[in-house]
């Protein structure tokens, strides 16, 4: 893993936005910058954080880090669901295919946790039972196993984010049923197989939120994967001693910048707080050693900085796409 040295050295060599007139217009995200062309997508991660629907700043490799890594699990689900990938022509970018996508972002979780309003924990422990259609037990504790995995999708495409139940999202026209059934299938398997590979590497995958899409009437994973902004991830190695002692999980994902807001009072609502360094460092930290533990592989800055490899590799595919 490389040193926190050279992540405080990288906090000024970050990519906040792509902007390049050579391929139009550009979409943003919270995250992602995209450009359309063609039928393809050309999808740039930056280095920008997000939590509470509100964007924070940026935090060194972040970016590098989610690109490359939903590009591991997009090739390593393909057995599962087709999804929307194409290329990666370099460690910021994705070229993925267009697609009609579903106005709702599909969430599966093995455990009661979390602190944002859409959370299981918060509802759970403001005194909601019925989560999205799904009827919770009494007596539930922070961070415990549910006796299976369950379903709670969310809006999309509003300023807040938004639980819906399956006849809800029916209902309001969202989707039909034919459609979220087959959905909510692909996404049980797609946790299904998460959970068991993160269980090989040490970790375990608490939930993750899967986003889908339409390519010529067949459903595709489209977005990221279990990613640490879309996925929790705990230690597994500490987790009954700690859920005994009631204390915080050992975590290797965003939750850890979400409890940070949490506790300074912030929870969407008004001006964000501003990121210290060592927080930005720490998430940095936190975002590289998700990267190493689940793949299995060394994480390798890209050359020069970032900025201006971006826009170089922007400029060729202007040309030739």
């Amino acid at each position: 893993m490389i040193s926190e040295e050279r992540i405080y050295a990288e906090l000024r060599n970050v990519l906040e936005s792509a902007d390049f007139a050579g391929l139009g217009q550009v979409q943003r995200g919270k995250v992602r910058d995209c450009y359309q062309r063609d039928g393809k997508r050309i999808i740039v991660a930056t280095d920008r954080i997000s939590a509470f629907d509100c964007v924070l700043g940026t935090i060194p490799f972040k970016g590098q880090v989610l690109n490359q890594l939903a590009a591991f699990w997009f090739e390593n689900t393909r057995h599962i669901a087709q999804n929307h990938l194409i290329d990666v022509p370099d460690p910021n970018i994705m070229i993925v295919s267009q697609c009609e996508q579903i106005p709702i972002e599909f969430v599966v979780r093995g455990y009661i946790t979390g602190v944002t309003k859409t959370s299981a924990w918060y509802n759970y422990n403001h005194g909601v039972r019925n989560l999205c259609g799904n009827i919770l037990p009494e007596n539930l504790r922070k961070d415990q196993k549910l006796e299976r995995p369950i379903l709670t999708p969310t809006t999309k495409l509003e300023k807040h984010d938004r639980p819906i139940s399956r006849d809800e999202a029916i209902a309001e026209g969202l989707i039909d049923a034919e459609t979220f059934d087959a959905a909510a299938e692909l996404c049980f398997k797609l946790y299904a197989y998460g959970v068991s590979h993160a269980a090989s590497r040490g970790l375990i995958l608490v939930d993750a939120k899967y986003e889908i899409g339409k390519l010529k009437q067949q459903l595709i994973v489209t977005d990221e994967i279990h990613t640490p902004d879309s996925s929790r991830y705990w230690f597994e190695d500490t987790y009954h001693e700690l859920f005994t002692a009631g204390s915080e999980q050992r975590k290797l994902d965003k939750e850890y910048v979400r409890i940070w807001l949490a506790g300074k009072g912030f929870r969407g609502e008004g001006a964000p707080p501003i990121l210290p360094i060592d927080i930005q460092v720490e998430a940095a930290k936190r975002y590289i050693k998700a990267y190493e533990l689940i793949t299995g592989r060394e994480f390798l800055p890209g050359t020069k900085p970032v900025r201006e490899r971006v826009d170089r590799v922007l400029k060729r595919l202007s040309l030739i796409l």
